[in-house]
């Protein structure tokens, strides 16, 4: 019951401070920034030695999320999600936070900070059941590299992540590499 007070608290926080970056440029009448939506292929490298297993995991599964990139000369804000699967375990990232882009001749590298929750579920062996689950803070700190192609697409080569998790208790040190599309809304 205590986790879902402070995730519900987290979620409301989150959800105000996206609210309120979206509408300041247009209580300042300034025009409305651009919004980007990019989705793809993900892989997740787990760190499962510390949950008992004898390795590290390879998760593969998707990753998208959602931008203002240019809110103020280069500084934005961006929400990402993720999920990632593998025989024994699953994982899913809910983070957001800030991000800074800086472009030169249809090339934009990006870095951000993120932060938020992840859920973590173990399969029980000899089951097909999903238990136990974990919800735990999560923080990615990483960037990436972004090409223009033809009109409001973009195609993104690799966004590389430090993800830490903090999964039924103990700090796992994860690497989550990204690529996919993007499609921007609005001028650039």
């Amino acid at each position: 019951m205590e986790i879902r007070r402070v995730f519900t608290i987290q979620k409301q926080a989150a959800v105000s401070a996206f609210v309120l970056l979206v509408f300041c440029p247009l209580l300042s009448a300034q025009k409305l920034p651009a919004l980007e939506v990019w989705g793809g292929y993900s892989h997740l490298r787990f760190d499962s030695t510390t949950l008992g297993f004898a390795s590290q995991s390879s998760l593969n599964g998707w990753n998208g999320g959602i931008s203002l990139p240019d809110l103020y000369q280069g500084f934005g804000v961006a929400a990402d999600v993720s999920g990632h699967y593998s025989t024994p375990m699953e994982e899913f990232n809910f983070l957001i936070g800030p991000q800074y882009s800086y472009r030169w001749k249809g090339v934009r590298l990006y870095g951000h900070a993120l932060f938020g929750k992840a859920r973590d579920r173990l399969l029980h062996p000899g089951s097909t059941q999903l238990e136990p689950s974990n919800l735990s803070k999560a923080t990615a700190f990483g960037g990436g590299l972004d090409f223009q192609l033809i009109g409001k697409f973009s195609f993104r080569a690799v966004q590389a992540d430090y993800l830490t998790t903090s999964a039924f208790g103990s700090t796992q040190h994860n690497l989550r590499l990204s690529t996919g599309l993007i499609y921007r809304f609005g001028k650039r």
